[in-house]
């Protein structure tokens, strides 16, 4: 955590930075306190005490400003930048409303995403937390999965229904003893129901220095619990919440905002993926992606085969090992001529492929995607996450009532 903060707040940064967005920064948490900087100098001398501050232990920096610090690096990078800017743009709002003195300087200091972000968080706080709750969005990788028993079950975003999904989660969260603070942002893009819940997370305690002696400090950070919804596939996808809790959340989904309680709680819920058609296949399956002009190609490129035996004592399929394979060039190759004989006793339990796509620059872009059923696909959804569904959909690898319906959405 120290690290990470030692990187935002480098030399560089404090070197270019405005004084008076570092001033309103510590304001907010020293008020009429005596700052440890003093902010009444010229900007070489403020820049001078910044960096005297900031040289110290970040267990020696005030609490809060830590975790100011630490919203606005989550942000304070290109790709965050353009999510502010973004958001700016949907909201109507002008970050910066007054004309650049520095107008003829081409490559303004205050332009740079870090600055941007500080500037944001500090002047344009409503832009910033949409901008934080879309990159949480973004973020997950591994994604809990639940199917509803029906589609086009819908729900519209009222204020009772998000207050009421607001409080329940609360609740959840602070029985696992998270705290009781929680901010909802909700959304509805693309015909889908967004929701961010930004959350304590679990007490932490660090050694501070205080004087001649150390003393310990809790610290409670904030995480986000990201939930999306498609009405037409009944489809609940949930990130960045620990699985002990994932299957409560989606019922308290299930219940304030669509009024369905159980509705995720089907026994075919989480079944939603399978890999016997590889398996039936064996070494020699290929993905067939000629269908998409965009797709160079897809390499599987780690797979592993679990081996089960009868217990005759139990009456039920135990557990013996797992054969695994891993190779850039494809994976599924070394099964041949190995022990592994799918369909006597040995399951593909699941494999990691990589897709190639066309981009306008020499190299393609890949986008990696582990699949283990029954419910896990996990893969950085910034891109093509159409494509990667309709891609497995077309293999019969999603168990879907209605697979085609995924491809026709991505078509």
């Amino acid at each position: 955590m120290g690290s990470d903060l030692k990187k935002f707040v480098n030399p560089k940064f404090l070197k270019t930075v405005d004084p008076g967005l570092m001033r309103v920064l510590f304001d907010r948490h020293f008020g009429d306190e005596v700052h440890p900087v003093a902010f009444d100098g010229d900007a070489a001398a403020v820049r001078a005490a910044l960096a005297k501050y900031f040289e110290e232990a970040v267990t020696t920096w005030n609490e809060g400003l830590v975790a100011d610090l630490h919203r606005v690096a989550d942000l304070g990078s290109n790709e965050g930048m353009q999510i502010i800017l973004n958001e700016a743009r949907r909201q109507g709002v002008v970050l910066y409303a007054d004309p650049d003195p520095d107008g003829d300087d081409p490559a303004p200091a205050k332009h740079d995403p870090k600055h941007v972000a500080l500037h944001t968080y500090l002047h344009h706080h409503r832009v910033f937390e949409a901008a934080a709750d879309f990159q949480a969005l973004r973020a997950p990788t591994a994604l809990a999965e639940f199917r509803g028993p029906e589609r086009d079950v819908g729900a519209d975003l009222t204020e009772a229904l998000t207050e009421a999904f607001k409080s329940a989660a609360m609740k959840l969260f602070a029985r696992d003893l998270q705290g009781e603070y929680c901010r909802l942002g909700p959304y509805e893009e693309d015909g889908e129901i967004n929701l961010v819940v930004s959350h304590g997370a679990p007490v932490a305690t660090t050694p501070v220095v205080d004087g001649d002696r150390e003393r310990i400090i809790p610290l409670r950070a904030v995480k986000y619990a990201t939930l999306r919804y498609s009405p037409a596939e009944a489809r609940l996808f949930i990130g960045g919440v620990v699985k002990a809790q994932q299957a409560d959340l989606a019922e308290i989904f299930a219940k304030h905002v669509l009024g369905r309680p159980g509705f995720f709680s089907g026994k075919d819920a989480r079944d939603l993926y399978t890999l016997d058609l590889i398996s039936d296949a064996g070494p020699d399956f290929a993905f067939d992606h000629r269908y998409d002009e965009h797709i160079l190609e897809v390499r599987i490129v780690a797979a592993a085969a679990d081996h089960f035996e009868w217990d005759e004592d139990e009456a039920k399929w135990r557990y013996v090992r797992t054969w695994e394979s891993k190779d850039a060039a494809g994976a599924l190759r070394h099964f041949r001529g190995s022990e592994v004989r799918f369909g006597k006793g040995w399951r593909l339990g699941e494999i990691t492929f990589r897709v190639f796509f066309k981009t306008e620059t020499k190299r393609p872009a890949q986008v990696t995607v582990k699949l283990k059923p029954p419910g896990t696909l996990a893969f950085r959804r910034t891109r093509f996450e159409k494509t990667i569904h309709a891609l497995i959909a077309r293999h019969g690898l999603e168990k879907d009532r209605d697979a085609g319906l995924v491809v026709e959405a991505a078509e």
